[in-house]
């Protein structure tokens, strides 16, 4: 007999459905006469994405938790508050939880797996439902796993339970561990819903946080009955990583994940040279979670530091979270970027700010090597971050894929070898305060078509705060990596930019560029990329445009850095190494120029262009390197996956060491790149996979170690 068949046989002679199967599995409790009042906002628990506010334990195995709903302030008909298991903290993750809401009865809902839309005995799941209509009237939740099979039962007194329904192996299946908890939603975005629970017994919830995408925070308080209010919880601190490292100076970052039921904490960091004395940086006063920062200086040029956040909640309750390091920049011109990067030019340097990632965005897996697949992750609601738990080709049908979610970090480095590769398809950025990370696009012809606007990536017109770091652009029909016109603190840093096609549909259409950076976009950093086997645009500042560029190499072309009459650039550090040069490398515009050298050194720098005796704009915090050492580092550093590169990435790579290369008119890219058998055609890379294991704290300092583990050989992942 089943464990289902055994429930309904009891039922049937009267004996309830308790039973010794539902009624074994406590974890602890918090105290009988203890009130929580959890406030929670989000649009909902339900479709393939979750907004709501969860006081929550991580359980390994079997459990039997019970509780009693008090109160639920009616923002809908559909808010609701009550028991849940969930897989993971991610907003799309599988679960099942017993509700109350305001304008109906007591039910069950799960979602069957990551990402699909979820089902509940009132809609899509009737048939797990153990009681007529899928609903009962109930003050009183249980939620009870025994194995794989989860039953959620109701009761209006806490002794007579009603099986509300059995979710079955099959329909829903947890791994060992899960989160269990309770979870309020106020189905009315930007507005909190209050929800008192009371009689919680087997569970002892020890964290709260905001699930998904939600306007408002929401809190968790919890009252003995004695008058003292609060929670028995510990606050929690959370290190994340150094950003704006100079030579005696840097920002520090962190965030409070929890207050401990205290109404407000102090914060700080700690810091000390690697080895030493900790020193306590000013105390900030926070009444809620979230991210904060502190600016430290006096630090040693060259030298290790580590540091760590610190919380002192107001009921005096502490916390101390990880350790992190940083290394100050050299005052030789070195960088010293921070530990999470090989390269000396690191992502964080450049105008644009990546403050506003903290450990509060949902994180979006890519588990196919498909177009929807990976469309679907960088397209929604703001705060995301994008991993990878496959490899491959992903092939975008000749159209392009945009990226539209605001404040979307896509982390390449997080693929298992050999990474993401993007063919016939251009990846354009068309939001604000986004990051794309270790990624290649190779646009390609594909089957013909307009070049104007066919880049292999670019950032759309009037974007704003957008970084492009260790990406691999080639086989571009218009340029290979742009950035639009009229944006804003835009980065590209140690990209690998190639081989544009110089006649992609035998029309005789005269291009194979690299890179133009859009009339009146202001403050671009271009940090120390490779540009090579390209004619032209090397890259093009156009009318109106602020730009700094430093540390780059520019290889095998016929014109270089090419500026307008109005164009203003600092231009430092940088290393041409031409072919075929019909023009100077650096013409036109408006400059302050710096240790930048051709090679041959014969060959002239200038022409037409006005030096200007100062840097009309700069990256706070940047460092440049000395130009003799800019290819070694490039050469080392830059593309997608520097320590796991693909054979076109590595051919480039040694055909610039090499001083290799036909002219571009004898080139594998003079028409249509896939029939030469250098190239050998659009990759076919292996789709291997694996299971990340995102932290739900710590996910910058996670990040960075991932890719640690694509840049430096030898270094492994977190």
């Amino acid at each position: 007999m089943t464990d289902h068949d055994r429930r309904t046989f009891l039922r049937a002679l009267g004996l309830g459905t308790t039973g010794a199967l539902a009624s074994t599995y406590a974890t602890g409790s918090v105290a009988g006469a203890t009130t929580i009042t959890i406030d929670g906002a989000g649009y909902d628990i339900w479709n393939a994405r979750d907004e709501f506010h969860y006081y929550y334990t991580e359980v390994d195995g079997d459990f039997d938790v019970t509780v009693r709903v008090d109160s639920l302030t009616d923002t809908d008909d559909w808010a609701r508050a009550g028991l849940m298991v969930r897989q993971t903290l991610n907003d799309d993750a599988e679960h099942a939880m017993i509700r109350k809401t305001p304008g109906n009865e007591t039910s069950v809902q799960w979602r069957s797996d990551d990402g699909v839309d979820a089902q509940s005995t009132t809609s899509g799941g009737t048939g797990e439902a153990e009681v007529s209509g899928g609903t009962v009237q109930a003050s009183w939740q249980r939620l009870v796993r025994s194995g794989d099979t989860i039953e959620a039962y109701g009761s209006n007194d806490g002794s007579d339970w009603t099986l509300v329904a059995d979710v079955s192996p099959g329909e829903i299946d947890f791994a060992g561990s899960a989160y269990v908890g309770l979870a309020v939603c106020s189905h009315n975005e930007g507005t909190l819903t209050t929800a008192q629970f009371s009689n919680l017994s087997g569970l002892s919830p020890d964290s709260d946080r905001d699930i998904g995408n939600v306007e408002v925070g929401g809190s968790v308080s919890t009252d003995s009955g004695d008058g003292g209010g609060g929670t028995d919880t510990d606050p929690v601190a959370a290190t994340g990583s150094a950003s704006s490292v100079d030579t005696s100076s840097a920002t520090l970052g962190g965030s409070v994940d929890d207050l401990g039921g205290a109404s407000s904490a102090d914060a700080a960091f700690e810091y000390r040279e690697s080895g030493g004395s900790w020193a306590s940086t000013t105390v900030q006063t926070l009444s809620s979670t979230g991210s904060y920062s502190e600016d430290i200086s006096g630090l040693s040029s060259g030298t290790d530091y580590e540091f760590r956040a610190t919380v002192s909640a107001s009921d005096g309750d502490t916390d101390t979270g990880s350790t992190n390091a940083f290394t100050t920049a050299s005052d030789d011109g070195g960088n010293g970027g921070t530990s999470g990067s090989g390269s000396q030019i690191h992502y964080e340097d450049g105008f644009a700010d990546t403050s506003w990632f903290d450990d509060g965005v949902t994180v979006h897996r890519v588990t196919e090597a498909t177009r929807s697949a990976l469309e679907d992750a960088v397209q929604g609601s703001s705060g995301r971050l994008v991993v990878f738990e496959t490899s491959g080709t992903i092939d975008l049908g000749g159209s392009e894929l945009e990226v539209t979610a605001d404040q979307c970090w896509i982390a390449g480095q997080t693929a298992p070898s050999p990474g993401i590769t993007l063919t016939q398809g251009l990846l354009q950025v068309n939001a604000d305060d986004c990051v794309v990370q270790h990624v290649r696009s190779r646009v390609g012809p594909g089957d013909g078509g307009n070049i104007q606007g066919n880049d292999s990536i670019n950032s759309a017109d009037g974007t704003t705060n957008n970084i492009f770091d260790h990406c691999t652009a080639s086989w571009g029909v218009d340029e290979c990596m742009s950035v639009g016109y009229d944006t804003t603190d835009t980065t590209l840093s140690n990209c690998l930019v190639y081989e544009g096609l110089y006649d992609p549909y035998g029309d005789g259409e005269d291009h194979n560029y690299a890179t133009l950076v859009g009339d009146g976009a202001e403050n671009v950093a271009l940090l120390g990329n490779v540009w090579a086997k390209t004619r032209g645009r090397v890259p093009r500042l156009k009318s109106g445009t602020r730009s700094a560029l430093a540390n780059n190499v520019m290889y095998f072309f016929n014109e270089a850095t090419n500026m307008d009459g109005d164009t203003e650039a600092s231009i430092v550090g940088n290393v041409y190494i031409p072919q075929d040069l019909g023009d100077t490398v650096i013409e036109g515009g408006n400059a302050y120029l710096e240790d930048n050298v051709t090679d041959p050194g014969s060959t002239p720098l200038t022409g037409g262009t006005s030096e200007l005796s100062s840097r009309p704009l700069w990256p706070s915090g940047l460092s440049a390197m000395p130009s003799d050492e800019v290819e070694s580092h490039n050469l080392a550093y830059a593309g997608a996956r520097p320590a796991d590169r693909t054979s076109n990435d590595s051919r480039i790579v040694t055909e610039i060491g090499n001083r290799a290369g036909d002219d571009y008119t004898d080139s594998p890219y003079d028409y249509w790149i896939g029939d030469h058998e250098e190239v050998g055609g659009y990759p076919q890379l292996p789709e291997n996979t694996h299971s990340l294991d995102v932290p739900s704290s710590g996910l910058r300092e996670w990040l960075d170690q991932w890719a640690l583990a694509v840049e430096e050989p030898g270094a492994g992942p977190p």
